[in-house]
């Protein structure tokens, strides 16, 4: 029964081990539905969805004359309105890793755009938007494992006009985890030469 229970053990923290973090993704499709597509510049901040965050924009069912993403996203604007902010954050209760975000120009112009995390990892990029409405927007992906905050900013300081989507991350497996997994595969070691 002992080595039952021992090889059960084994299994499950081996399981528990082994299992990568799955990949979770905020399309803000069910916190924008009915809210319209023009902007108010009244801001839905903190906006708090799982582990993640989100400070600086407000909730668009879609945005009007933005073909690039008709979907739900989070934006933000500095024409009207006080509240929202240039850049928008993305604070994580958790670290994380495997960060992409949909960014989508709003602005009559084309417009550089940064991503940025805390741990020093950054992409600037260009989105065209006239002539080429249907591609201004671009999925950018930060590499770092551990990301607590990521900030999309524009560089129009002034009259910034942007949304974010597809928000995808994995949390960071926590060391305490692999510890007691760890002393787990001990104790069943230990319980099988006892047994022996």
């Amino acid at each position: 029964m002992k080595s039952l229970i021992a090889s059960v053990s084994f299994c499950l923290l081996l399981t528990l081990v082994s299992a990568p973090a799955s990949a979770s993704v905020i399309d803000f499709e069910a916190q924008a539905a009915n809210r319209g597509g023009n902007l108010t510049g009244i801001p839905d901040s903190p906006l708090t969805i799982g582990i993640a965050t989100f400070t600086g924009g407000e909730l668009r069912d879609g945005l009007i004359n933005l073909p690039a993403d008709e979907t739900g996203v989070y934006a933000s604007e500095g024409l009207f309105g006080s509240g929202e902010t240039n850049p928008l954050i993305i604070a994580f209760a958790t670290p994380v890793s495997g960060f992409s975000v949909l960014v989508a120009n709003g602005d009559s112009q084309n417009q550089t755009y940064t991503v940025s995390d805390d741990l020093g990892d950054s992409t600037n990029f260009t989105l065209a938007l006239p002539g080429s409405l249907n591609n201004a927007a671009r999925t950018v992906a930060l590499s770092g494992a551990g990301i607590t905050t990521v900030s999309i900013t524009s560089a129009n300081a002034s009259f910034w006009n942007f949304a974010i989507d597809n928000v995808t991350f994995s949390p960071v497996p926590e060391p305490m985890s692999a510890f007691l997994a760890l002393g787990g595969l001990g104790l069943a070691f230990w319980c099988r030469r006892k047994r022996g």
